[in-house]
């Protein structure tokens, strides 16, 4: 979702697969327990850790990075250490019971590298540190990390004028000789723990939840601190909202933490973002309820990564979608449209199924995960009904918290509100790749316009809409259900003369979209698999080295295409003075939206996505005055606009983005029902 990530990378999760088989289903109770004494010395940039902690027949074994240095290591004879290529191994020895453990360990943090938050398209920080403060991600197994979520307590010691943040809850802050110490206890097992260090100024406000008192709080810079106030009031908005959708909220607080690194972090019960787009509506509208949400579905019930991260597609469809939905039935259906779209610019070979995502590490991934993974939940909301859908998320709220769930577990939950099977639904969409194609076919057997016959290759399960428009221009909408290769439709006895079909007018299936229907898109370039590159003219900057290395997932062919390739659809990028590019794209008929002419006769920098019979092409314009590292900014910057047709920047930065107008697949009958 935009620049927000769950924390738990991809990579994090195959470390630890790699070294045991990870349990998920740990209650409080059962949990191993970690204490965590954490000191910040920011002149040395290191942190010194004590870390105290019991092994157990039934939590024998953790991990800690060996970029540690070990300082202080009482593991007694029940236990022993080994060290692999990039981490410790500290694990009961066979035949014993317990062993109490105490490790002290230092870890030295690389210098902060704090860049606009327009320079990193991954939307991730590593860990670092100076004087201004530190970030130590989970990720980086600082901490004696177990195969199953743990509980901690964290208390960590600081220099007066830093602050300190952790997931969980703050029970206290203390100030003494020039030193800040606060505490923070995590009674719910968690599985990777960050760190966050700062100078901000906190705001605070409490109110009553479902079950008990919950506190917000704001870590915000100086520059963003005016924000807090609305911050708060929004934070307080959403869980109350979602406490009503979904059940009490699952932790004692929230905290919205601003961040110097271009990130966006979610954790338990708080989240990290860029303090250069906490302004920005969208993180407010989209990406704030995505990471409160995240408290339920997440992090509150875990996904079994086995079996694929239904976390990230529920989230975004409950979060996102549903907020969007609440405000615009439009601006809903755009939604739908765009994971749609996103869909189409996945090379086949990079495509993967519900059940093997796991988390977001490319664009593929992420139209996948989030964005197929959100209609998954929208198709079956339209399966169930909307109060049974809501029944159901209920219901598995309150079966499963704290506890780990799968496709499956979601599958059983809503089976008890519906009589259709879902066993099909399931097994439709979630093991498998690709998505319908579907198709109204003329057949001797449509012997009047009242019967049509659809085709879709595969046995996909869902319902589908059917807009068909009579010769007097007036238009109906039926719904029908969908499971086999070829199915009939009878049209309502009143309509007559029916001249045209449109399939899935509204953009409610997961589906392969028509030709009619596809927007090009600067995203179709950024996950270009063989991008080719041509310079057009001398009087600019060649562009070719940034855009492979910073705007591209791939890199641009370094051979280019010979003349005999020209009838293959080329994804072809074109850079050059910014008045040369505005005369190619006055002659195209795609780019005729009054917006974008008035944006583009005032910018220095323009990008416009085209689409022709031998493919694809981005025209990049560049006024003259723009030199290596403007351009670098400029296509970072850009990145973010994935999603639409062109964008603008002037030199005093004012931007204008916007897509080219959606096209209609209609199939047209003639008189006598049959399609022409």
């Amino acid at each position: 979702m935009g620049l927000i990530k769950h924390k738990l990378a991809y990579f994090f999760f195959l470390f630890l697969s790699a070294f045991f088989n990870i349990h998920q289903t740990a209650n409080a109770a059962d949990s191993p327990h970690v204490d965590l004494y954490v000191t910040y010395e920011e002149k040395a940039g290191k942190v010194v850790v004590h870390a105290t902690t019991f092994l157990t027949t039934s939590a024998p074994k953790f991990v800690l990075s060996n970029v540690v240095t070990l300082t202080n290591v009482e593991i007694g004879n029940n236990a022993v250490i080994y060290e692999a290529s990039d981490s410790y191994l500290i694990a009961l020895k066979e035949g014993q019971n317990s062993a109490p453990i105490v490790l002290t360990y230092s870890i030295s943090l690389p210098a902060s590298k704090k860049t606009d938050g327009s320079t990193d398209h991954n939307g991730g920080a590593d860990w670092s540190g100076d004087q201004t403060g530190a970030f130590i991600p989970g990720n980086r197994i600082w901490y004696p990390l177990f195969q199953e979520p743990s509980t901690a307590n964290i208390t960590i010691k600081t220099r007066s004028h830093l602050r300190a943040v952790a997931p969980g809850h703050e029970t206290g802050s203390e100030d003494t000789n020039g030193y800040r110490v606060s505490t923070f206890e995590m009674p719910q097992p968690i599985l990777g723990i960050d760190l966050m260090i700062g100078q901000w100024l906190v705001s605070e406000k409490q109110f009553q939840g479902i079950t008990g008192r919950i506190i917000l709080r704001t870590y915000f810079d100086e520059n963003n601190s005016p924000l807090s106030e609305e911050y708060l009031a929004l934070c307080e908005r959403y869980i109350k909202y979602y406490e009503e959708l979904i059940g009490p909220y699952p932790y004692t607080g929230f905290a919205v933490v601003s961040s110097p690194f271009p990130t966006g972090l979610g954790m338990p019960s708080l989240t990290y973002i860029s303090e250069k787009i906490l302004k920005y509506p969208f993180i407010k509208n989209r990406s704030l309820p995505h990471e409160i949400v995240h408290n339920w579905l997440g992090n509150g019930i875990r996904a079994s990564y086995e079996s694929g991260n239904w976390s990230e597609g529920l989230t975004t469809y409950l979060a996102d979608y549903w907020q969007t939905e609440l405000k615009s039935q439009s601006a809903a259906k755009d939604m739908r449209y765009g994971w749609l779209r996103n869909y189409a610019s996945v090379a086949r070979e990079d495509e993967q199924s519900l059940s093997s995502f796991s988390s977001r590490h490319h664009t593929a991934s992420s139209a996948i995960g989030y964005g197929k993974g959100a209609m998954f939940f929208h198709m079956l909301r339209t399966v169930l009904g909307k109060p049974a859908f809501i029944s159901c998320i209920k219901d598995f709220w309150g079966s499963f918290q704290f506890k780990s769930a799968s496709y499956s577990t979601i599958r059983d939950t809503c089976q008890k509100y519906t009589n259709a099977d879902l066993n099909l639904f399931f097994e439709a969409w979630v093991p498998t790749l690709g998505a319908p194609t579907i198709s109204v076919v003329k057949t001797p057997r449509m012997s009047d316009n009242r019967q049509l016959l659809l085709t879709q290759d595969g046995s996909w399960v869902y319902n589908l809409e059917i807009e068909y428009a009579s010769l007097k221009n007036e238009s109906e909408i039926i719904t029908i259900p969908l499971e086999n290769k070829l199915t009939e439709v009878n049209i309502l006895e009143n309509s007559k003369g029916v001249a045209q079909v449109q399939i899935d007018p509204n953009f409610n299936v997961w589906r392969n979209l028509y030709s009619e229907e596809i927007v090009p898109t600067i995203r179709d370039f950024i996950v270009a698999k063989e991008p080719i590159y041509k310079q057009l003219g001398s009087n600019v900057i060649n562009g070719q080295k940034l855009i492979s290395e910073y705007f591209l997932e791939n890199e641009i062919q370094k051979k280019p295409h010979k003349a005999s390739d020209l009838s293959e659809r080329l994804e072809s990028i074109h850079l050059g003075d910014i008045s040369e590019v505005r005369d190619h794209l006055l002659l195209s008929t795609q780019a005729n939206d009054q917006r974008f002419l008035t944006a583009m006769s005032n910018a220095d920098f323009l990008i416009a996505s085209l689409s022709h019979m031998r493919g694809k092409t981005l025209f990049i314009g560049v006024s003259p005055k723009i030199d290596e590292e403007m351009l670098f900014m400029l296509l970072s910057r850009a990145r973010h606009y994935g999603k639409y047709s062109w964008l603008t920047i002037s030199s005093s930065g004012q931007t204008f983005s916007g897509k080219w107008s959606r096209g209609k697949k209609l199939f047209e009958l003639s008189a006598s029902g049959r399609k022409n």
